[in-house]
């Protein structure tokens, strides 16, 4: 339940709310609209993908699609997500396994030269754990769960097709 996490500019509906009208129809297609996100995430080609593994703290990534054949971390320091000057850049992480950040000290993601947390996607193809006191960007659509650990700060959407979205003393921004 809500809280201990806080909505901002959110609502919440079930699939057995009589009103407003409409709400299940809604809750079947958003369902529908998450499957058909985290598939083209999932198959997107186009420019190839670049293969990235292991620990991705404490570097820069220009805008692109990078793959992870494995678990990805952000882990020994922040990562820097860099538009270089593209307010339109595009990231998307294509991981095959589960993806966790580490809070503290690092595992932050940081944005530059324009770059824009709504245009960020992890495709995660079991669960995903943001961890204390990460500053997250982007959009996970990950295949199992999500975990937002004590004090995890996300601007952006977390979305699980098969499981909980479970929040701790977290917060989730969502801006346009």
């Amino acid at each position: 339940g809500f809280p201990p996490a806080i909505i901002v500019n959110g609502a919440m509906y079930a699939s057995d709310d009589v009103a407003p009208p409409g709400v299940a129809a809604m809750l079947v297609q958003a369902k529908q609209d998450l499957t058909d996100a985290y598939l083209f995430a999932e198959g997107a080609t186009t420019p190839a993908p670049a293969t990235v593994s292991g620990d991705q703290g404490g570097k820069t990534l220009a805008p692109g699609i990078y793959k992870s054949t494995t678990t990805l971390l952000i882990q020994s320091g922040n990562l820097t997500l860099d538009a270089q000057g593209d307010v339109n850049a595009v990231w998307i992480f294509q991981i095959a396994s589960a993806f966790t950040t580490i809070g503290g000290a690092g595992g932050s993601i940081i944005l530059s030269g324009g770059a824009q947390a709504k245009n960020i996607y992890w495709q995660t193809g079991s669960s995903a754990t943001i961890g204390d006191n990460t500053s997250f960007k982007g959009n996970i659509l990950a295949l199992t769960s999500i975990t937002m650990n004590s004090g995890a700060v996300a601007e952006g959407r977390m979305l699980a097709r098969n499981g909980a979205v479970v929040m701790t003393n977290a917060n989730i921004i969502n801006k346009p």
